[in-house]
Order: C-alpha cells, then sequence, then structure tokens
C-alpha cells in the first residue's frame, strides 16, 4: 500500500503517544519518519520498532552518564530510545559540541530529528554510528539537510544497539548541500505517489494509535472526547 507523508507523521506521532511518549516527543517522532520516507527509507517501518522497543520495555528514556555530554539508558541492560535521546541530544549540543549515546536503538531515527531540528539553526553537524557487528553509519547535517556517507541500509543492530556520537563542527561554507538530482526526484515522487508501506507495519501503527482513543459516551465528550456536547462551528 502506499501512504502520504503527512499520513505517516500523523499516525506515527497518534501510535507513539497510545504507548505513553509525551505529546511533544511524539510530534518529534512523527516528523522524523515522514522525513525519512520522503528520502527513501522505510520511516514508518523504522518508528514503527522504535515505538515496539517503548512498548516491550527493550528501549528506555535516556540520562547523563558519568561524562557530562553522554547520555545512556535510564536502566541496565536496555536500549536507548532513540524517541527520548534525539531531543535531548539536540538541546546538549546548545552548549557543547559533541554528544555521545550509548546502545541507542535507531540511529537512521535520530539522523532525520536532527535534520529536522537543524532548520532552526545555522549549523553543522556529523553523525558517526557504530553498530554491536562493526557497521558504520555516517551522515552529515546542515540547515534542513542531511546525507548519508555509504551505501544506504534500513537500521544497523537492533538487539545489542549502536554507540552515536554527534559532533558540532560550524556552519561550513564549502561543503554543497543542495539536492542531488535523485534526491529530488526521490521527494518529488513521495509528494506525488507517496510512498510504500507494508500492510503489516501500517495495521501495527494503527492499533498502537487506537490505544489513544475512549468508548463515545456522554461521560467521554464531557470530558474534552470527540467534538463535544455542542458543536456549533
Amino acid at each position: 500500500m502506499h501512504a502520504s507523508n503527512a499520513e505517516i507523521e500523523t499516525l506515527t506521532c497518534k501510535a507513539a503517544v497510545g504507548v505513553g511518549l509525551p505529546a511533544g516527543l511524539a510530534e518529534d517522532a512523527g516528523v522524523a519518519a515522514a522525513w525519512l520516507s520522503g528520502a527513501g527509507f522505510a520511516g514508518a517501518d523504522i518508528a514503527c520498532r522504535a515505538i515496539e522497543n517503548i512498548r516491550k520495555g527493550r528501549a528506555r528514556p535516556v540520562i547523563i552518564s558519568g561524562h557530562t555530554a553522554s547520555l545512556c539508558p535510564d536502566t541496565k541492560g536496555k536500549l536507548a530510545s532513540v524517541m527520548y535521546a534525539a531531543p535531548s541530544l539536540f538541546d546538549f549540543l546548545q552548549t557543547t559540541s559533541r554528544v555521545t549515546v550509548a546502545r541507542l536503538d535507531e540511529p537512521l531515527l535520530l539522523f532525520s530529528h536532527l535534520v529536522c531540528s537543524s532548520s532552526v539553526r545555522a549549523m553543522e553537524l556529523v553523525l558517526h554510528s557504530v553498530g554491536s557487528t562493526g557497521k558504520v553509519l555516517q551522515g552529515v547535517i546542515q540547515r534542513g539537510h542531511g546525507r548519508l556517507e555509504g551505501p544506504p541500509f534500513s537500521d544497523q543492530e537492533a538487539k545489542n544497539g549502536s554507540e552515536v556520537s554527534v559532533t558540532m563542527v560550524g556552519g561550513s561554507q564549502d561543503r554543497n548541500f543542495k539536492p542531488t538530482k535523485k534526491e529530488s526526484e526521490t521527494r518529488r515522487a513521495a509528494i506525488q505517489r507517496g510512498v510504500e508501506v507494508t500492510e503489516a507495519i501500517w495495521a501495527e501503527l494503527q492499533r498502537l494509535a487506537a490505544h489513544t482513543l475512549v468508548p463515545e459516551s456522554a461521560t467521554s465528550k464531557q470530558r474534552g472526547a470527540g467534538a463535544g456536547m455542542i458543536d456549533n462551528d
């Protein structure tokens, strides 16, 4: 099946809220998933995995480890949830030039989050991620645009997580971040035709999103569900 970027963003956000993620973090996750989808990656699949990691207890929020700019899971033996780590990492970059995250579950979702966040500041970031078997993901981010170096792939070793560092290198004037022809065509196709999503992933996101719903009743409407008891607009 095909879905638009807007549909992926909205459903990802609702599914994240459905497993207990705060609304602001869920909105960030939706935006990041949509960016990945528009760039030709399986954004819905990756976001669904990250949400399931939270729901099943495999991934946890992050805390500051012994080093000032180093994040790790708040529970030993768990993964660091990218949905909690991404906004914390970006906040750290306002005051320091390098931040690390231990055992991160979905590095590609972190990459897309940073791309979307970097548009608010004139900064250039380098992300370097090493999975448990040595697989490397590296990309450069500048002012709302990101480019991965080397052959693309869908994920890293989710079981043990990845060791990730993000370094701010300033605003380089030499690096050309004008979208390539292939990148432009990929995004144009995503807008015009939507992106392919497996029915199983879509159904799972819908199932998780349904946790935000309540049975329709006079009581639920009085407490704010739906359009309310009186809808004259």
